[in-house]
């Protein structure tokens, strides 16, 4: 069999060939990460809705996991955690092994899981539930500046940077600086708009490992 090395993404296909199992991870990867975006988002948004003592002015959305619907806010954080760390495994599989990208990979995949964490730990468990948030939170989107900083691709690498500082600005700063203005916002406010924001990354690169699939499995044909 003659040997081919083109590029696909991350891989040439010598190495997909010895990776038999690669399309398939791809696949299911790239699955996770959209469900483990979208499906986490509607579950905690219908937590908000369906807890008539939650307010977007006064509360955060930890405070979900011990309320009435707790058992759907802690659900989604286990659902996410579990589905992005699988996204994550994909994304070993689509880039090189550079160490920026490799660390900025298992800096995703400790997210994923601190993310899980919070489902257990929560806002009762005041220090652990602390870490683990915190964790998610700050480990996620520095997960994507380093695989900005790793990758070539320019448009991976410029969602990477984009996102990577809008999610760090929208909890570490946007709550000073919503303390500081003549309003009443909730923590619950930086917190979802962090999530959207590493939401569309996953989503982004979840399409480009679902496209590496079938572009691998029709060059295999």
């Amino acid at each position: 069999m003659r040997v081919q090395r083109a590029r696909l993404g991350g891989l040439t296909l010598f190495e997909i060939s010895e990776k038999k199992s690669s399309p398939k991870l791809l696949r299911i990867s790239g699955l996770c990460g959209i469900f483990g975006s979208v499906l986490p988002s509607v579950l905690v948004l219908a937590a908000t809705v369906l807890s008539s003592w939650f307010r977007w002015d006064t509360n955060a959305l930890s405070e979900l996991g011990v309320g009435e619907q707790a058992t759907l806010f802690n659900s989604a954080m286990l659902i996410g955690g579990a589905l992005n760390f699988l996204f994550a495994l994909g994304l070993l599989h689509y880039f090189d092994k550079k160490k920026l990208i490799r660390a900025g990979i298992v800096s995703i995949m400790i997210s994923s899981f601190s993310l899980a964490l919070v489902g257990i730990f929560t806002i009762d468990h005041h220090v652990l539930h602390g870490i683990a948030a915190f964790a998610y939170f700050v480990l996620a989107p520095a997960g994507f500046l380093l695989v900005g900083f790793g990758t070539k691709d320019r448009t991976i690498k410029n969602l990477s940077f984009v996102c990577g500082l809008a999610a760090l600005l929208a909890i570490l700063v946007l709550p000073a600086v919503i303390f500081v203005l003549p309003v009443t916002v909730g923590f619950a406010v930086p917190e979802l708009v962090e999530g959207l924001i590493v939401a569309v990354w996953t989503v982004f690169m979840s399409t480009r490992l679902l496209r590496q699939q079938r572009l691998i499995v029709s060059s295999l044909l």
